[in-house]
């Protein structure tokens, strides 16, 4: 019997891109990772585009390292500690296969310990040009669900990781504007898995008669998949930075999208009573082929000093989320394309923080506080493996001077997540409906050695 069923509605680019309860919850919107600094972490990244005081900036402005005087070696590490979890209000199966209650448990805690490690390098060349170096993640995910759990058959298992290499060069224009660019050498890795309701799938291709004598019945055959992929992209960042006097700081930065090619394969685990619905070619081990887009980033701020001991910081980052409206999968076998409407918007991040020096130098504290839009549009675009929403970040951190040429920052985060509400439908029609809830911690420690 000639079979096709275009299955995979959330295919391996749609889990990549609509992947990450943790790091969507935890990190910055979307996927994207903030966690690129722990002082800037301690003032809710306000000063990002304008920070001269710590490595980082070879990823948030490369202009500004033309303010290092000396050799500059950044390590830092973050705890992401998170909590989410899935309240149900009547998630079903399709109408056309009964409509009636999925069954299973709430999936528990998704959210997983994730610690984040990176980091940077700048070196003066000469007086006024400077190199740095930096390795971090700017993007990435990790979840867990209960195996049996109500969403089985669009999320269990979800993980994406970015490792990214950024050299990059500044040159000192004048004694008050600089100017950085740097090449991005990106390498994305995703792992992914949930269940597939051989039962309903059947019923749907071949109806009651002969999937009931198969014992296919909707939540009585499931089977897994289990996909996985890698690519490597490539894409640049620039930055300007701008002194106007000696107490006001102004600074602007670009990043660019990065394209990737994913490259993987597609494993199933199909229930004998199910494999007459492998005879067309459909759910079988095959190659799979996704473009992923890692949006491109505008920052702009400022850094005002207020007298001798205090700095107030503002940031605006815009992130092209947008360029991700529809994510598509090309199979190696019969299976058709897997097309996943996704309908992103962009998003902006506003932060403002303050940093207070005491008389004794050796300390700095600062706090900050900012908000983080979603690119989700509501809830039914807002499926298993991406419960985003709006966060508000509420952050705290200090910097010791340890040695004169070694200093000690850390910091706190809280993200406060309004309850992300769900009514997301998988391939085969069934719907999940509920609230998540959801808060992050995060905790950063780093050290500076100037050399």
């Amino acid at each position: 019997m000639a079979f096709r069923y275009h299955f995979f509605r959330y295919s391996f680019i749609s889990f990549v891109f609509t992947s990450i309860c943790w790091t969507n919850t935890v990190m910055g919107a979307g996927f994207a990772i903030m966690e690129q600094s722990v002082l800037e972490l301690g003032r809710a990244f306000s000063g990002a585009s304008t920070n001269t005081g710590d490595g980082s900036m070879v990823y948030f402005n490369p202009g500004a390292m033309t303010q290092v005087r000396s050799k500059l070696l950044t390590t830092a590490g973050y705890l992401i500690v998170p909590s989410a979890k899935f309240n149900d209000e009547g998630s079903q199966l399709n109408p056309l296969v009964g409509g009636f209650p999925l069954r299973g448990n709430e999936g528990g805690n998704t959210a997983n310990l994730i610690p984040i490690p990176n980091v940077y390098y700048i070196q003066p060349l000469t007086s006024k040009v400077s190199f740095g170096l930096g390795v971090n993640s700017p993007f990435g995910m990790e979840n867990q669900y209960h195996s049996n759990w109500k969403g089985r058959y669009q999320a269990i298992t979800s993980e994406l990781i970015t490792i990214n290499i950024n050299p990059s060069l500044a040159v000192k224009l004048t004694e008050k504007v600089s100017l950085g660019a740097g090449l991005n050498i990106q390498y994305l890795q995703a792992k992914l898995s949930n269940a597939v309701d051989f039962g309903a799938i059947c019923l749907q291709a071949i109806g009651l008669g002969a999937c009931g004598s198969r014992g296919l019945l909707p939540q009585s055959a499931d089977g897994m998949v289990a996909l996985k992929g890698d690519s490597v992209g490539f894409g640049f960042n620039l930055g300007l930075y701008f002194e106007p006097s000696q107490t006001t700081r102004l600074g602007i930065s670009y990043r660019s999208r990065v394209e990737h090619e994913v490259k993987g394969t597609a494993n199933y685990a199909v229930p004998d009573q199910a494999l007459i619905l492998t005879r067309g070619g459909q759910f079988i081990d095959t190659h799979t082929q996704t473009r992923v887009i890692m949006p491109d980033q505008v920052m702009l701020g400022f850094s005002q000093y207020l007298g001798a001991r205090w700095n107030l910081t503002g940031d605006a980052l815009w992130t092209n989320w947008s360029l991700n409206r529809e994510l598509r999968t090309d199979f190696a076998s019969p299976q058709g394309d897997s097309i996943q409407q996704l309908n992103w918007n962009d998003t902006w991040r506003l932060a403002l923080g303050l940093s207070y020096t005491p008389e004794v130098q050796k300390w700095t504290i600062r706090t900050g506080f900012a908000f983080d839009q979603t690119p989700v549009p509501n809830a039914d675009f807002r499926p298993a493996r991406i419960p985003d929403n709006d966060r508000y970040w509420l952050t705290a951190g200090f910097s010791y001077r340890v040695l004169s040429n070694l200093t000690l920052h850390g910091a706190y985060a809280h993200l406060f997540i309004p309850d992300p509400a769900i009514n997301s439908k998988s391939a085969t029609g069934d719907r999940l409906s509920g609230q998540y809830t959801a808060q992050v911690n995060i905790v950063g420690l780093q050290l500076d050695w100037r050399f």
